[in-house]
């Protein structure tokens, strides 16, 4: 039992692990956005419960500058759903 305990321990850890480098990619990822595409607006969105603890990814927006040029100036609608299993499913 105690073998299965440290084995799940050493996956969560994993996991987690991932999650964290993950989201620094993502903020390269931003970063490198704003570099080649310098008039777009790019926001990233991140939750903190407390100051010391971790942030956690709300959302991400990219509106980019060749769009805002356009008949629509930026504005395109996509909605998107989630079922039961708490997943997201695009929807229009």
């Amino acid at each position: 039992m105690i073998k299965c305990r440290k084995a799940k321990k050493m996956m969560k850890d994993k996991l987690a692990g991932n999650f964290l480098q993950e989201f620094t990619i993502l903020w390269d990822y931003v970063d490198e956005l704003r570099l080649k595409n310098p008039r777009s607006t790019i926001k990233i969105t991140v939750n903190r419960v407390t100051p010391h603890s971790p942030t956690h990814f709300k959302r991400f927006y990219v509106c980019f500058e060749a769009l805002k040029r356009c008949p629509f100036k930026g504005k395109l609608l996509v909605v998107v759903g989630r079922d039961g299993n708490n997943q997201m499913y695009l929807v229009a």
